[in-house]
């Protein structure tokens, strides 16, 4: 082996290596976003705090938009818009859930999504998977039926409200996947536009409860500012961006394995920051739920790549206020617009 291939594949290799690192860290950020929703939330209403969430990341994708926004056409403004009001419901139900729940359960439930996908795609697209993946989907359900019941047998409001939210993410994932001229939108211009849609539609929101925002914003902590900003960078512009990135060099379903791990940082932020302890039917249920999810993700992304030569939707929950599992799976297919 020459010089220059052992140069190419060490280079390769230390981008991979980067990547994968980038798409942990987003694993992180997302894990530890419960404790940070429920720790800003004792103070700050859900929708005021989704707002100022979504203005903060706005500017960032809005720069890196700058190139692809003058060819803006009217069909992504019409899939934006769209996508963008059921993403409010998806971040509303998240934001308003998570306070009437633990993390750790919350971290959990919402990684349904994953397995609930090729369900939907079975309904809607009429799309066959391996028996496996139908057989973690019921497995799935199991975990979630042990966390519901793992509160002395009463669940909790917000363990329905997480669930509902993972249901209408799946939907969303199956329906973007199905929309018309899907593979010549921007990526970036349509997650632009959801965003804007998410922070009027929680402003909107907001000024229904007749508090005035200006009173809400100046009673907000220097320490409360930082955590929004910090879901708002961190947590929605870079973790699109970071899984737009690794997923043009490495595959959909990779990415989507490194995602899964989200539930379990969520489970070490609830122990450690916010001081709950599990039960052995929350870690029971979480580790069925978690492993349902990287197994039946495997084997989808397994048929989809024999079928078309790349994976599927690769995100676990959609975490970042994107569309992230479509725009991986369509930066997968090379998709030319990108922006990046």
């Amino acid at each position: 082996m020459s010089n220059d291939t052992i140069d190419i594949v060490a280079s390769f290799r230390s981008k991979r290596t980067i990547d994968d690192l980038s798409i942990v860290l987003v694993a992180v950020i997302w894990g530890s976003s419960y404790v940070v929703m429920q720790d800003v939330g004792r103070t700050v209403p859900a929708a005021e705090f989704l707002m100022l969430r979504f203005l903060s990341a706005v500017p960032p994708l809005a720069i890196l938009a700058a190139r692809t926004l003058s060819r803006l056409t009217r069909a992504e403004v019409g899939t934006g818009l769209f996508f963008g009001c059921m993403l409010y419901g998806i971040l509303m139900l998240e934001t308003v859930g998570v306070r009437h729940t633990s993390a750790a359960n919350a971290g959990f439930l919402i990684a349904l999504s994953v397995v609930l996908i090729p369900v939907l795609e079975r309904v809607v697209s009429k799309r066959r998977q391996q028996g496996i993946v139908y057989l973690m989907a019921a497995i799935a359900v199991l975990g979630c039926g042990m966390l519901l019941l793992a509160s002395g047998g009463h669940p909790q409001s917000g363990d329905f409200i997480i669930g509902a939210a993972a249901l209408i993410r799946a939907t969303q994932i199956t329906l973007f996947g199905r929309r018309p001229g899907g593979a010549d939108q921007s990526l970036i211009n349509l997650s632009l536009i959801e965003f804007v849609v998410v922070a009027v539609l929680a402003g909107i929101t907001a000024a229904a409860s007749g508090t005035p925002m200006w009173q809400v914003a100046a009673a907000i902590s220097s320490r409360d500012w930082l955590l929004i900003g910090y879901l708002g960078v961190l947590g929605t512009s870079f973790a699109f961006l970071a899984q737009l990135r690794a997923a043009r060099a490495a595959s959909s379903t990779r990415v989507g394995l490194i995602l899964a791990t989200e539930p379990v940082f969520a489970a070490v932020f609830a122990i450690v920051a916010a001081g709950n302890r599990l039960s052995l039917a929350q870690i029971a249920g979480g580790a069925l739920i978690v492993v349902s999810a990287a197994v039946g993700r495997t084997f989808e992304g397994r048929a989809a790549s024999s079928m078309s030569g790349y994976g599927t939707v690769p995100c676990v929950a959609g975490r970042d206020g994107s569309s992230c599992g479509p725009a991986a799976q369509a930066a997968a297919r090379g998709t030319p617009d990108v922006g990046l």
